[in-house]
């Protein structure tokens, strides 16, 4: 059976790249006798980077015909009229072409809209689209309506579709009425702990860590993400103007790593230097991982007061490299609040509070750092990951042999 994988992410998409790339090493094991796995890029910059690591890739033009096929797969009457008329679109004609089984979307991709008449499991990341639609991101970048029409879209037609926590499930199945047994619970899992373990004992850590030029008197508070406005970089600013210039605490410095959007670089950069606390702040755009890796190995704490996402692959991170997480409140899924220190990010003033808290009750950190690594081990695993494939891989198989 031949599967293809469609990949569009870039390294400015964060997360979403180095989960993709994580799960290349896992198909890498399916290329057998059985499983042939190749690789869909329209983008040269993707289809290099998929080289560099030795995978099969096709190119997928997308020219005149495609965009406007795109346009019109978005309204069910043009697609029910193309349907009937035989018109086959050019992404089904490039499958059939290139004689693929199934495609994986490893990203809810707006491609998956000319997917109509394929067999095709999909990634889907969260909803909150639907609670902060007015967030500039969700009027442009992440089009609310555009995502409206993939969503439904996909629930309707897709063969699978992968999610990470039971509450994205829970929330597919209460506002969409997604049929409960397409959805499937699988870890995201981050690319930073394998790498971490495997040359933990040949890299010098601390040599990445002092090249960034951070003060080793400091305590780092990192908080690794893109500079979307839904990412609420602003509350750490708040909670620092607070620290800094109400408390007089200058024992913690911010540490911001992530690509621009919407210029919200800007906007953060100008509030620091309005309330006169741009010393206590470091802004990285693009880390090696194992620049990430010695942040995270030398920071005192992780900071998401994040508004959109129920789990987190620097969450994840953070249980394993066994640092204190602070977690927006009531935010993620039930299976993983009991791991974090939840932070009501409407009130800046509650993470003094949960500092002072942790530095006080240090065994009692300890404890929940050695529980949550635990939880890492059991729960993003590589191996539930292969099986939630091959259990895909083999369903298609076996539908697939009532007629081909």
């Amino acid at each position: 059976m031949k599967i293809a994988v469609n990949f569009e992410n870039l390294p400015k998409d964060g997360g979403a790249f180095h989960e993709n790339i994580l799960l290349t090493d896992v198909f890498k094991q399916f290329n057998n006798l059985k499983y042939t796995i190749v690789y869909i890029v329209s983008d040269k910059k993707v289809e290099k980077i998929l080289k560099e690591r030795n995978l099969e890739t096709i190119f997928f033009k997308k020219n005149i015909i495609f965009r406007i096929q795109n346009i019109l797969y978005k309204f069910l009457f043009f697609k029910f009229v193309l349907d009937k008329l035989r018109i086959v679109n050019v992404f089904e004609k490039f499958i059939k072409k290139n004689q693929i089984d199934l495609v994986v979307f490893n990203n809810p991709s707006e491609m998956s809209l000319l997917a109509f008449n394929l067999m095709y499991a999909i990634v889907f990341y969260e909803l909150q689209h639907l609670k902060y639609n007015f967030f500039p991101e969700y009027k442009a970048y992440h089009n609310f309506d555009l995502r409206e029409i993939i969503i439904k879209n996909f629930l309707q037609n897709a063969f699978k579709i992968i999610t990470c926590v039971n509450k994205d499930k829970d929330l597919l199945e209460k506002y969409y009425n997604a049929q409960e047994d397409k959805i499937i619970i699988q870890p995201f899992v981050s690319r930073l702990p394998l790498i971490y373990n495997e040359k933990k004992d040949t890299e010098n850590y601390n040599n990445y860590y002092d090249k960034l030029n951070l003060s080793s008197k400091k305590k780092i508070l990192f908080y690794p993400a893109q500079f979307w406005p839904h990412k609420n970089h602003k509350y750490i600013i708040d909670a620092m103007d607070i620290i800094v210039n109400k408390l007089n605490n200058k024992e913690y410095h911010v540490v911001f790593c992530g690509y621009d959007k919407f210029n919200q670089l800007n906007f953060l950069k100008n509030k620091i230097k309005e309330k006169n606390i741009s010393d206590y702040f470091t802004f990285f755009d693009y880390l090696e991982d194992n620049e990430i890796i010695s942040l995270y190995l030398n920071s005192h704490a992780l900071v998401m007061p994040t508004l959109v996402g129920h789990y987190s692959l620097p969450l994840f991170e953070s249980f394993y490299f066994k640092i204190p997480a602070f977690f927006t409140k009531n935010l993620l899924d039930e299976s993983l609040k009991k791991y974090v220190y939840e932070i009501d990010t409407k009130n800046p003033e509650e993470l003094s509070t949960k500092l002072k808290y942790i530095e006080k009750n240090k065994e009692e950190v300890d404890n929940l750092m050695r529980k949550s690594f635990d939880f890492y081990q059991s729960f993003c695993s590589l191996e539930k990951i292969k099986k939630t494939y091959s259990d895909i891989f083999e369903e298609v198989l076996y539908f697939k042999s009532m007629w081909k």
